[in-house]
Formats: structure tokens, sequence, C-alpha cells
């Protein structure tokens, strides 16, 4: 196999290990009849080793012009033995038990590093790889933000699913566009802070956190879409100055009232999901809303959703779960009072139509 792209798959029970103009999976297996050699051309860019069962990485050398190595769900526990791989752009590591980053500072033109699913306790090792823009951390041992002083090109980091405390050590990544921090598992962020010289973001993430108040992000003017799901936020407010917002997600906090999104005329998602709202309000200004969710909730009364009928491209809209679900013909009473969705708790009104969902009155 040679040229482009050398892709081997679904190689299971099979552990290692290349050689020159080749690669030998499974060499220390007993049994000769499961021993398989893949040919590879010096010039080869791409390698893709996912599911091979591989125990450790070692005699790469030979390919001089790889820009691509994957390594998805193997057996390493190490990095090691990529020095020569200097023309590697992107590499893949996920789901392995690799406890420290290390033996990756040759890999200067590195720009994609995904590194989730191991055992990492620490950002380290990273120092060399300036031109670093996308770096994949998710579900390790993290408790700190750290080591990503010398990425001034980051513009995607994804920290989900760690133990991080604190929104930190961020100054220097100014370029980054998205950062990623939802559900810290065992201590968990309590406050929106450190993000003044990040500037460019344009999509934060950071549900199920502790975070009670929606703050410190007026200088966001780039951000279009937050995401706050599962915290313990009890008042939508705090995102007036961010004009450029398309989408808010906040299901799965404790809202009771729709305020404080004067200045988002640009906002065309607003999850409400799964909060106590009694009643919908304040929002008829919003003229380029397209989905508007609030399932599980406490509305009780077909008026209190009259204000939807003001929004021109409103298409889909979730009621399920509120006191209004229960009323006779729910269905039909929505359509009526909102002639323009053509979504309804995911059912399209053609649909409901079609199967009788809906009664005439």
């Amino acid at each position: 196999m040679g040229g482009e792209c050398c892709d081997v798959k679904d190689c299971e029970n099979k552990a290692t290990i290349p050689f020159d103009g080749e690669i030998v999976m499974d060499e220390n297996n007993d049994n000769d009849d499961k021993i398989e050699v893949v040919h590879i051309a010096h010039d080869t860019k791409e390698v893709d080793l996912t599911r091979c069962r591989l125990k450790k990485i070692q005699n790469f050398d030979f390919l001089t012009n790889l820009q691509f190595l994957g390594l998805r769900w193997n057996l390493l526990t190490k990095i090691e033995n990529l020095q020569t791989l200097s023309t590697l752009k992107h590499l893949e590591l996920y789901d392995n038990q690799i406890t420290k980053i290390e033996g990756l500072d040759n890999l200067v033109n590195l720009e994609i590093l995904d590194i989730s699913f191991n055992r990492i306790e620490k950002i380290e090792g990273l120092n060399n790889l300036v031109n670093l823009k996308q770096l994949f951390l998710v579900h390790n041992k993290l408790k700190k933000i750290e080591g990503l002083d010398n990425l001034i090109n980051l513009e995607y980091l994804e920290l989900g699913d760690n133990s991080i405390e604190k929104i930190e050590n961020l100054d220097n990544n100014v370029k980054l566009e998205r950062l990623f921090l939802g559900s810290n598992e065992i201590s968990v962020i309590e406050k929106i802070e450190n993000l003044d010289n990040n500037v460019k973001l344009e999509r934060l993430f950071l549900g199920s956190n502790e975070i009670s108040v929606i703050e410190n992000l007026d200088h966001l003017e780039n951000l279009e879409v937050l995401s706050l799901p599962a915290c313990a936020i009890p008042k939508l407010g705090g995102v007036s100055n961010l004009k450029n917002l398309r989408e808010i997600y906040l299901n799965s906090n404790g809202i009771s009232q729709i305020e404080e999104l004067d200045n988002n005329f640009n906002l065309e998602i607003l999850d409400l999901n799964y909060n106590r709202l009694t009643k919908i309000e304040n929002i008829q200004h919003l003229t380029k809303l397209k989905e508007f969710w609030a399932r599980s909730n406490k509305i009780d009364d077909m008026k209190n959703i009259e204000e939807l009928a003001k929004l021109p491209l409103l298409r889909g809209i979730y009621f399920q779960f509120n006191p209004i679900f229960e009323q006779p013909n729910y269905h039909g009473r929505i359509l009526h009072i909102l002639p323009q969705i053509e979504r309804l708790d995911g059912d399209f009104k053609r649909d409901m139509i079609k199967y009788k969902f809906i009664n005439e009155e």
C-alpha cells in the first residue's frame, strides 16, 4: 500500500510495530496466522491505525512526508518516537492509556492535536507547538488550565469533562475562537472570569458547572454561541451587550423569567428547556429568532405564549411537558396562535395535519 494515504481499519486483536517501509501488526503474537504486515510508501501523507491494539509507537522514521497520523483506540501508554515526523500537521491519540504529554517538541508544524480520553493529569510539553490551532483534551484528569502560554495561534480548545476548578491562564491565547469547559467532574467552575484577552471568542461552552451568574462577558463582542446548560443560574442576564450572539443554551437551570435580552437582535436560537418559566415575554423584538425551546417549564395558559406570534421567522418551538401540553387539542391551538411555525415539539406541521393530531376548532 503506498501513495497519499494508508488506512488500516478495524485491525482488532493485533499489537505493534512499524519499521522501514512496512507496518507490522501484532509482532509479538504467538499465533503466526494473525500476524499482518501493511506496506507503506515512504512518501505517504496519511496513516490511520485506529483500533489496532498498538502498545507502542516506534520506527516511523521512514515516513518523511507524513501529515496525518491516527492512533485512536489503541493501548498506547506513552507518546514517543515521533521526533522525525516534523511534517506532521494532525495527530490523533484519542482513547489510549497515555499519562503524560511528552515527546512532541519536534512537531513544530502540528496544527491539530487530540489526546482526549486518556489519563493525563497536567497540561505540559506543548511549548514548541507554536502553530497549533486545535487542542482536544476531553475526559482526562486535568485540574488546572496551564501550559498554553506559547500556543499563540490556538483557535479551538476543548477541555470538557475534567476536574478543572477555574478559568485561568488563557491571556496569551488571543486568537481563541472556541472554548469548551463543560462537565468538569470533581471540582466545579463557579465563576466566569479571566477571559479579558480572548476577545475573538465566538463559541463558549461552560455547561454542567456551578456557575450561578452570567457575568464578565461584555467584551466578547464576537461571541455567537453561549452554552450554559445544567448550571445553577436563576436569572437570565449578563448577555445584553453581546450583539452578535446567535444562540443561547440555558436548559436545566432555575430561570423563571425571560429578561435582559434588549440588544440581542441577532438571536436565532433560545434554549430554555427545563426551567421555571410561566410566561413568554420580553422577546417580541427578537425578530430573527428561528427556534424557541421551553420544554418542561410551568406554562399553564395559552395566552402566555402569544408574544411568539410577533416573531416572523420563528419555525420551531418546544412546549412538551408544560401544563398546556395536557390541554385538549394542544397541537391545534398552538398552530392557531403561531401559524408561522413549521415544527412543534419535533413534529412537522404537515405530519400533524396528515396524522390527525389537530382537531378543527
